[in-house]
């Protein structure tokens, strides 16, 4: 029998029971990114204590957030379709509908150029991320020792002895509950997962039309509107 969770001191799950049901998949994701929390935190424990020091990211920190590489996959980017349009309030949710205008805007014919090699992730609202309960796998295993980053560096290339990613250990447990999503029967996981499965169809998250989202942000306060009326 596959073993599906790590054995380590859990965190807290966060749970959406009512959004849950209206979206089976998105209790998967869930799972699947607390898998990924779980063995994180195990991780950064005993790196912390081997190293002597915590990691250079704190909150407030947002320069792996700009003009990087954000790889996603498909169940990824619906969390965040739905988090940001069904969850997201207050000026979080003016400062990332203004980004996705932006970004619009940036894509459009009579834009001078394309967009910045620089452009900074849609979701960032003051410096935070407006999305941190379903931020992508990269960013909650991607983690910075020494001094913080800054905008713009090749870390891989100037230190990579200051990067460390986690939940290695968990990566199974992780696809076991994460590739159902896709369709992959649970005798074809293993080797699905050997084969890179999931980051094959993986796409950078600065290349998504990822305006699309005003649209699913309208209806949701449409449907909030009436139910209140």
């Amino acid at each position: 029998m596959r073993k599906r969770f790590c054995d380590f001191q859990p965190v807290a799950r966060r749970s959406y029971p009512q959004h849950e049901a209206r979206h089976p998949w998105l209790t998967r994701l869930l799972n699947t990114y607390h898998i990924s929390d779980t063995a994180t935190r195990a991780d950064l424990a005993r790196e912390n204590a081997r190293r002597g020091a915590a990691p250079a990211c704190a909150s407030g920190c947002s320069a792996c957030c700009v003009g990087q590489v954000i790889p996603v996959s498909a169940f990824e980017v619906l969390g965040l379709f739905w988090f940001v349009a069904e969850m997201l309030a207050g000026d979080a949710r003016c400062i990332v509908r203004a980004n996705l205008r932006a970004r619009l805007r940036s894509c459009l014919p009579e834009a001078d150029g394309a967009q910045s090699g620089l452009a900074a992730c849609p979701f960032l609202a003051q410096g935070m991320c407006a999305v941190y309960p379903v931020r992508p796998f990269i960013c909650r295993q991607h983690h910075v020792y020494g001094r913080a980053c800054t905008v713009g560096e090749n870390l891989r290339q100037n230190r990579p002895g200051d990067i460390f990613n986690t939940a290695h250990d968990c990566a199974r447990a992780m696809a076991a509950e994460y590739l159902p999503l896709f369709g992959v029967a649970e005798e074809d996981i293993d080797w699905r997962f050997e084969s890179g499965y999931v980051a094959e169809r993986s796409r950078d998250l600065h290349s998504l039309p990822l305006w699309n989202i005003i649209t699913h942000m309208d209806a949701a306060a449409l449907r909030r509107m009436n139910r209140n009326a």
